[in-house]
């Protein structure tokens, strides 16, 4: 199934740079572009990941279309999808983690 990326629900997950151990805020860039090459988003959603410097900006962002999205907006959207806010950010975490490993050459 295919969705116009108008319809698809974007996050912009802020990485913290210390996922990345004690020199993380040297590698958080690179770690970011490579995020965005390797993990590939589910067919409904699209996501962008940059280093979170700014700690008064929220981790996770959601938007459809460049409009922010509330909670119970996108936990309404994910229901369309048969999935909850909760399911969805655990399946992007473990995600996230893998690329960490990888990245880290662990």
């Amino acid at each position: 199934m295919e969705l116009a990326d108008d319809k698809k629900l974007h996050l912009l997950y802020r990485v913290e740079p210390g996922c990345l151990g004690p020199t993380g805020a040297e590698t958080i860039e690179r770690f970011c572009e490579y995020a965005n090459q390797q993990i590939t988003p589910v067919y409904f959603a699209g996501y962008h990941f940059v280093p979170r410097f700014d700690k008064t900006k929220p981790e996770r962002q959601y938007s459809i279309n460049q409009k922010l999205l509330s909670a119970p907006q996108t936990q309404a959207y994910l229901g369309h999808f048969k999935t909850s806010i909760d399911d969805f950010e655990e399946q992007l975490d473990e995600l996230l983690t893998e690329a960490i490993e990888r990245f880290l050459n662990r």
